[in-house]
């Protein structure tokens, strides 16, 4: 191959090596959005705005909750139960086998690989839940989060 066809390839290969570090998000465990991890983590069973009608849905045992109606349900926003409900340390009742992931063991793991490996960081996992269910709280209609 004449160093002619070579150049156009070594000026990409010279540029994504340059904009990559500036295209990648430089974000800690902790500081990833409420909204981002929705979308990443929950919208797939309950939907882009929560009402439980995501593509996955459909294949679950159990009806997936519309999060939208939580306060209505419950009397105001149940954010320290949807806290232990996310992160594992709340059984869902009645609901036999779990088939909602226990993201707190997910974050955690997320965590971990950020510090090379090293135990995740129980404070950061914490508020990475808690930025979750602040935003699912924007989701509610009906009555004030």
């Amino acid at each position: 191959m004449s160093m002619s066809c070579l150049r156009p390839v070594l000026i990409l290969l010279v540029f994504f090596a340059c904009a990559a570090p500036a295209l990648a998000a430089d974000v800690t465990n902790a500081e990833i959005s409420g909204e981002a991890d929705f979308n990443m983590y929950c919208a797939s069973c309950h939907g882009q705005n929560g009402k439980g009608d995501g593509p996955k849905s459909f294949a679950l045992s159990m009806a997936v909750p519309d999060l939208t109606t939580l306060s209505v349900r419950y009397g105001s926003f149940p954010k320290d139960r949807l806290m232990r409900l996310i992160d594992g340390r709340e059984p869902i009742a009645g609901h036999g086998e779990r088939e909602m992931p226990v993201w707190g063991v997910w974050f955690k793991q997320e965590a971990a690989a950020e510090l090379g490996g090293a135990e995740g960081d129980d404070g950061s996992v914490e508020h990475r839940v808690s930025n979750l269910v602040d935003y699912i709280a924007t989701l509610q209609t009906g009555a004030s989060p």
